[in-house]
């Protein structure tokens, strides 16, 4: 089952930042295209549960943290950031 993946904005303006901020700009955009792959295709088994239906993706060096909901089948992410550079 496929799932429609939208960003609350203050993860969207994040996500740019980060963008524009690496130093190799299309590596960056690579990681972010393969979680955007997984939320899509199994978000369900992408990271690790936090609580009720928020889960934490990893794809080094960038995690996300995101709901799953069911009906429609929707994935929203709340948070992104670079864990490797977060305190």
């Amino acid at each position: 089952m496929s799932h429609a993946v939208f960003w609350v904005p203050e993860a969207d303006e994040k996500l740019q930042a980060l963008i524009t901020a690496a130093p190799e700009e299309q590596g960056l955009i690579r990681i972010v295209r393969e979680i955007d792959f997984w939320l899509a295709r199994d978000p369900l088994n992408f990271g690790e549960s936090r609580f009720d239906t928020v889960r934490l993706g990893v794809v080094r060096p960038i995690a996300v943290l995101f709901d799953v909901l069911d009906d429609p089948p929707t994935v929203i992410v709340l948070d992104i950031w670079n864990f490797e550079r977060r305190p």
